[in-house]
């Protein structure tokens, strides 16, 4: 449960952090590209460093802490050379906000292949969103839109932001469902087993 919240949290901030990039797109363009970039180093050298502090602070764990800390380490001096590289970094930020829609899209794509194998009806509306996520990232990305780019990554991470808010919430619904529903048929099971105990000894 604990790893269930903190994974909606991890979540609700990604999501916010990439609708709040995509409204400053499309509010202020002017202003935007020199912003974003401060923002983005900011993010994401204080996500890096809360995923090491939580990492150092948890006991090892087999699968949920696979790679968390090259992932935190990596992300800290990606931040770092945002700030200290920026206005090189500037002329390419069209590139990297357009990765970020086409990371989302990808990412839901597989939330929604998870839906499919837990047997979701679902699953099929999460994928055609996540495929035009994917499809509307690559173009942006290998540069097919030249005019008003600032327009249509601000759109794009709005959807992305928002898009992912909702599958995160969907997939995590459906796996507390089916986990409440199979303790129930293990909890069925261990009940049936202690019925048949006496049984078994009075033969």
């Amino acid at each position: 449960m604990n790893f269930i919240r903190k994974m909606k949290l991890d979540i609700i901030f990604v999501s916010a952090v990439l609708v709040g990039l995509g409204v400053v797109m499309l509010l202020w363009p002017d202003k935007t590209q020199s912003t974003i970039c401060y923002v983005l180093a900011a993010v994401a050298v204080a996500a890096g460093l809360c995923f090491v502090v939580d990492y150092i602070r948890k006991e090892a764990m087999a699968d949920t802490q696979r790679y968390v800390l090259a992932i935190a380490m990596t992300a800290v001096l990606i931040g770092v050379s945002m700030f200290v590289k920026h206005d090189e970094i500037m002329a390419h930020l069209p590139v990297v906000l357009s990765f970020l829609i086409l990371f989302s899209g990808t990412a839901k794509f597989q939330n929604s292949w998870d839906m499919k194998r837990l047997k979701h009806g679902t699953w099929i509306v999460h994928a055609i969103i996540a495929l035009i996520g994917i499809v509307y990232g690559f173009i942006l990305m290998i540069g097919v839109i030249k005019s008003n780019m600032d327009t249509w990554i601000g759109v794009g991470l709005i959807y992305s932001g928002f898009t992912d808010l909702v599958s995160a919430f969907v997939l995590a619904r459906i796996r507390k469902v089916i986990g409440r529903k199979q303790g129930e048929v293990n909890m069925s099971n261990l009940g049936e087993e202690r019925d048949e105990e006496p049984a078994e000894e009075n033969t």
